[in-house]
């Protein structure tokens, strides 16, 4: 098949963004530092995150799309460096910079790149503001966040102004793990990453359709990374849970959480051909995109070869390829 794909699971961090924490620490609250030369951030006077150099080169990326028959990426913040820990007016400059980074790179190949927005979600008034500038005057595609802020799940609502935003400018929302609840008995092995994550986006995702956060908004558009974490091959279960909890422990939402698969989307970075089989019998063709995880190493280089092998028609594989993206993305 041609190389036409669009990988919705692609991080960056640009070049730009270090140098403005690096010259305005203090402002931002946002400390950098170089050591041997590894780049590390902290932010608010967290532990340091130490930078991969993939996450600013250039070369590297476009090399390895090419390789992966990748036409375009959505390049995306690292979750680590939302800057959730800053205070609202902090995470909005820090957001601004980080998107306009991006932006930045989009305008240098634009055949190539386009950009999902970094969004302060600690202060959800000011996420929604910075999402509309981010894809209104930056003609950004999207928004990026975590399963979580701060260890705060979407179960109140206390998120709904971006929510809110977000449906009326018909904007993808893609969401990844970070801040990995019980992350700190995952340490050996790299579990962390391994199992953490999935389990993360399917927390976070139990908790919005239990809470009835797609009622409230029903024309969201929502895509969880990694498949969907655990959520989708364990659908029975949160269904079953909405089925028969009552009192305190009844969900709020008016229907099961297969009620809203309309609303949430996929990558395909699950790795087994079979897998990703399963979950396109489950939320249609229509729901799944490329994903990647570049530049980590536990992501996907042949992620689109997974979706070539699949036995369905290419019309399917052409929606998942391309089409899926392009339309969520308004490319």
């Amino acid at each position: 098949m041609r190389v036409c794909a669009i990988d919705i699971h692609h991080h960056y961090v640009p070049n730009s963004l270090l140098e403005e924490a690096k010259n305005h620490s203090k402002t931002l609250g946002v400390e950098f530092t170089e050591t041997d030369g590894q780049k590390a951030l902290s932010f608010a006077g967290s532990p340091k995150f130490v930078l991969q150099r993939e996450l600013s080169g250039v070369d590297e990326r476009l090399k390895m799309m090419q390789e992966s028959k990748l036409a375009v990426a959505a390049l995306e913040a690292h979750t680590a460096t939302l800057g959730y820990r800053l205070t609202g007016e902090q995470g909005e400059s820090w957001c601004r910079v980080y998107n306009e980074g991006i932006k930045e790179l989009v305008t240098r190949y634009p055949d190539r790149f386009v950009g999902i927005a970094s969004v302060p979600l600690q202060d959800a008034v000011r996420a929604a503001k910075v999402l509309e500038h981010a894809v209104r005057d930056l003609k950004l595609c999207g928004g990026y966040i975590g399963t979580n802020v701060k260890g705060n799940y979407y179960n109140s609502t206390d998120f709904d102004p971006f929510w809110a935003k977000a449906q009326e400018l018909d904007a993808l929302v893609v969401m990844h793990p970070e801040d990995v609840a019980g992350s700190e008995k995952m340490a050996p092995y790299g579990l962390r990453l391994i199992c953490g994550n999935p389990a993360d986006s399917a927390l976070s995702l139990g908790f919005m359709t239990y809470s009835g956060v797609f009622d409230r908004f029903p024309d969201l558009k929502l895509c969880v990374l990694h498949g969907g974490g655990f959520f989708p091959y364990h659908l029975g279960r949160f269904d079953q849970g909405w089925a028969v909890r009552s009192g305190p422990r009844a969900a709020q939402a008016k229907k099961p959480p297969s009620g809203y698969l309309k609303n949430i989307y996929y990558d395909d970075m699950i790795y087994r051909v079979d897998t990703i089989d399963y979950l396109r019998r489950l939320a249609g063709a229509d729901h799944i995109m490329v994903g990647t995880d570049y530049p980590f190493t536990l992501g996907d280089w042949k992620a689109v070869e997974k979706i070539e092998a699949l036995d369905c028609p290419d019309s399917e594989k052409e929606l998942m390829l391309e089409g899926n993206a392009k339309r969520l993305l308004k490319l």
